[in-house]
């Protein structure tokens, strides 16, 4: 018989890249799971870890079973989940990794429908960063995530594509003035998500049709959070540079003015993602997947 379990076992470890994490997912001892990846490998007669006393590091033999045995623990989820819900509506959870400006405003307007439709799944939402890494493998079901996926080994759908736009109140732009050109930025505080948390030069990106400018401009907030970004515009403090889709409804309503109108801004994309094949995805995964892509609706400034 085939050490399935022991796999298994072995996939966790190092996932987890720790025995001590894998023994408690498990509810065993690091000590057992220790000795069975021991007796996995002299039943399989090869090597699979090299082991210290602080890391677990991987022999190449290790690198292939592990990445065949992922796709294993998948499949038999799969076969599982298929068994169990002949018959049946799809049923379960869904654990995605979510980014949190998409998460509320457009994945949130979706939920109660799709949970109206399906009674008995259940979701689990955690944030993360938008550019980061996955979860490990197992961890989520489906993943949003902005711009270049670093992750090759999971499946991206381009979800939608988004610009940005500068805009403030308009007592903010009754106090300091409507900048008519890119160089009235440098009279501004200017405020974005993209700079991240770091005191350093921010820099904004045009283009005109013709020719792209990069903007250096100047601002004494920072932050990662466009939601805060948004929010500190709305009461004044600033001149903000903002995915388009978060400001539309601001915009639409009059409370933040579009400025610089006669350019276009960066262009970045945002994806689903999740870490099955189009043979061991689940049927709530894909049911998820399918019901977001057929009713989403990305906020859009109306052009006036």
């Amino acid at each position: 018989m085939l050490p399935l379990n022991d796999m298994m076992l072995f996939v966790e470890v190092v996932k987890y890249n720790s025995f001590t994490t894998a023994a408690h997912k498990n509810n065993i001892t690091p000590a057992a799971i220790s000795k069975r990846i021991s007796t996995l490998e002299k039943t399989l007669q090869i090597k699979l870890l090299k082991r210290t006393t602080r890391s677990l590091a991987l022999t190449e033999a290790g690198k292939v079973l592990y990445q065949h045995c992922q796709n294993l623990q998948l499949d038999i989820q799969n076969v599982i989940e298929t068994a169990q819900q002949t018959h049946q509506s799809p049923r379960g959870k869904i654990k995605i990794a979510a980014l949190q400006n998409v998460s509320n405003l457009i994945i949130a307007p979706l939920i109660d429908a799709f949970l109206q439709l399906y009674r008995d799944m259940e979701i689990f939402i955690t944030f993360e960063g938008a550019l980061g890494p996955l979860p490990p493998i197992g961890e989520y079901d489906v993943a949003f995530r902005s711009g270049r996926l670093i992750d090759s080994s999971a499946i991206a759908r381009l979800l939608f594509t988004h610009q940005y736009t500068v805009c403030a109140s308009r007592d903010y732009l009754d106090r300091y003035g409507i900048p008519q050109s890119l160089e009235d930025l440098k009279n501004h505080n200017c405020v974005d998500c993209i700079s991240g948390l770091k005191d350093e030069k921010k820099v904004w990106f045009f283009t005109d049709g013709k020719q792209n400018h990069t903007i250096s401009v100047k601002g004494n907030i920072h932050t990662n959070n466009a939601l805060l970004v948004k929010n500190i515009a709305l009461n004044n403090a600033a001149l903000i540079y903002s995915p388009s889709f978060i400001v539309a409804e601001e915009i639409n309503t009059g409370k933040l003015i579009p400025v610089l109108c006669q350019y276009n801004t960066l262009e970045n994309s945002i994806y689903i993602i999740h870490p099955y094949t189009s043979q061991n995805i689940p049927a709530r995964v894909k049911t998820f997947i399918d019901f977001v892509f057929s009713n989403i609706k990305v906020p859009a400034v109306i052009e006036n």
